[in-house]
């Protein structure tokens, strides 16, 4: 059996010791000084921009009835569209569906009493004058329901991208007054990552459209629509 000397006591002490002091300055090295802070930014833009979605369904007894009914429905939505001078690159027409219809009977239970066809009509509008109009219009067709309107901006994106900007400032100002305020200045940034985006599509309701007169909101004001960025950011920390 090998006796422990006092040098080997030693040896174990001073690797323990280097090792100890490897361990601290890799956490200061990975964990250096620094200050985190968010950054908010809200941006209101006006809107210029309406987004339309229209439901059209049809119930026939037959299945060709209820084809042809539904196919002189939508061209009807269609040509009036056009009366109002919504450009066709504005207008998207979705496929038709078919589907059997059914009732139900306390004597027979679930019933088909025909077959029902129904497709969806989007469509854009930049000029929000029409907004009468247009709500009087379809409220006034048969077998045709507005599903919502949408209100947004034409320059969204860049608005987004300005208020990302805006928001990175705010942190950035505000990591500076943090640092003055313990004598030091902030270095370069460690990391920065978006918490939080908000945006506001508005979304009204102003009129009731059904097949029974329409309600409409003469008083109609779309207003504005809020863009909210946050940003998280860590900058060193450098004493002067």
């Amino acid at each position: 059996m090998k006796l422990i000397t006092n040098s080997d006591i030693g040896k174990a002490t001073l690797l323990l010791s280097t090792l100890m002091f490897t361990v601290l300055v890799s956490s200061a090295a990975d964990n250096p000084p620094h200050v985190t802070v968010y950054g908010t930014a809200t941006t209101s833009v006006a809107i210029d921009q309406m987004d339309w979605k229209i439901r059209i369904s049809n119930k026939e007894p037959g299945l060709e009835e209820v084809a042809k009914a539904h196919s002189s429905t939508v061209q009807s939505v269609l040509d009036f569209l056009m009366e109002n001078d919504l450009p066709e690159h504005c207008i998207q027409t979705s496929g038709m569906e078919f589907g059997e219809h059914f009732v139900s009977s306390k004597l027979k239970g679930r019933v088909r009493d025909g077959y029902q066809a129904s497709s969806s009509i989007n469509f854009k509008v930049t000029d929000l004058s029409k907004y009468k109009d247009l709500w009087s219009g379809i409220s006034r067709m048969k077998n045709v329901s507005l599903n919502g309107i949408t209100y947004n901006n034409s320059k969204r994106i860049k608005h987004q991208n300005e208020t990302r900007k805006k928001a990175l400032l705010a942190a950035k100002e505000k990591a500076e007054t943090l640092a003055i305020t313990l004598d030091s200045e902030i270095g370069k940034p460690l990391f920065i990552e978006e918490e939080r985006f908000g945006y506001s599509r508005n979304n009204f309701n102003n009129v009731y459209a059904t097949n029974e007169q329409a309600v409409i909101n003469d008083a109609f004001a779309p207003g504005q629509i809020p863009i909210t960025v946050q940003i998280k950011a860590s900058f060193l920390l450098v004493t002067k």
